[in-house]
């Protein structure tokens, strides 16, 4: 029998029991290729984004994650100017801008494809997993405003407990003899996504291979401990208000059985294409407070801070969050409006 502290107890329970086995980051507006292989090679440029998540700061041994994400187009002619894409302060300033984003100045996009790598861990008490995935996308412009893309990635989860952060009343538990703690399952996410220079809407599965986690020890004893597919569909759009200020409404809906649906609503004010602020609400557990500067064509600094409503939260303290993207080869200086979904 294996005795835990309150809260890796609580974690575990959460992975068997599951309402949710993966890593979640309020700030995925920022960097959509996290939920959705499909937006890998959207954007003109090469995109570099690393977050950090500490949640429940309060607590000892509380929820850590952290990630790495690269992707970047394939086969892209028309680096200028595309189905997403507006021009930057720093190439035709604001006015200009405004007028071509009005006007509706785009050109047809030819078909291209994207790539890119994901490296994602997760940490809670004695528990740790990491994701490790490789991605193809492929974009095709249904008009001169609009494109729909599809894409898989491919990769592995690493499951481990650090039995050194546990408490075993019977040292021969056959749990941790010969290293059964560790475990290394095959992982496949699949998404589409429709986008334009306004609006977005996306659907992604991850999760797809379900997996056991644990193992069978006999006939009669087993743990029917195993992960499930989790559904996202998300869409926002782009108001905007004045020259210099848009609004972006967005929303996510999140789906693992057998829990029920749940409800992030977002909504973010960007000023001059450069600085934005806004909040989030998640369904029954957490008000967001969001914040983020483009530095310039190359550097993006996002910031959040949740405030649970419910649970274990409450005890704990709020989460904070920080995200960094750099943009590589970023030579039309372009700004897309995809990095504030």
């Amino acid at each position: 029998m294996i005795k835990l502290t309150l809260l890796s107890l609580l974690l575990l329970l959460s992975l068997t029991a599951l309402p949710q086995q993966v890593p979640h980051f309020s700030q995925y507006m920022l960097n959509g290729f996290l939920m959705n292989p499909a937006l890998a090679g959207s954007e003109n440029y090469g995109e570099i984004k690393s977050g950090y998540r500490n949640q429940w700061a309060g607590i000892e041994g509380a929820p850590e994650s952290y990630y790495l994400t690269a992707h970047l187009p394939l086969g892209k002619k028309n680096l200028s100017t595309t189905a997403t894409s507006i021009p930057g302060r720093g190439r035709f300033g604001n006015r200009a801008l405004l007028s071509n984003s009005a006007k509706k100045e785009t050109v047809q996009a030819k078909p291209h494809h994207g790539a890119g790598i994901t490296a994602i861990t997760d940490k809670a008490g004695a528990l740790k997993r990491t994701d490790f995935g490789f991605t193809y996308a492929y974009h095709l412009p249904l008009n001169k405003e609009l494109r729909m893309s599809a894409g898989v990635s491919g990769g592995i989860s690493v499951y481990r407990v650090n039995e050194g952060g546990l408490r075993l009343t019977d040292p021969n538990d056959p749990t941790f003899i010969g290293g059964n703690y560790n475990r290394i399952k095959p992982n496949i996410t699949a998404g589409v996504q429709l986008y334009s220079r306004r609006f977005f809407v996306g659907t992604s599965s991850t999760q797809i291979l379900q997996d056991e986690l644990t193992t069978r020890f006999s006939e009669e004893e087993s743990n029917d401990a195993s992960t499930r597919v989790h559904h996202y569909l998300m869409g926002g759009y782009k108001v905007k208000l004045a020259p210099r200020f848009s609004v972006l409404p967005s929303v996510l809906l999140k789906y693992a059985s057998p829990s029920p649906t749940s409800i992030d609503a977002n909504l973010k004010l960007l000023y001059n294409e450069k600085v934005w602020v806004g909040g989030s609400y998640r369904q029954n557990n957490a008000y967001v407070i969001l914040g983020g500067l483009n530095v310039n064509n190359l550097l993006q600094v996002g910031y959040a801070y949740d405030v649970a409503t419910s649970g274990i939260g409450r005890m704990g303290g709020g989460a904070h969050e920080v995200v960094l993207g750099i943009l590589v080869s970023n030579r039309g200086k372009i700004f897309s409006p995809s990095d504030f979904w």
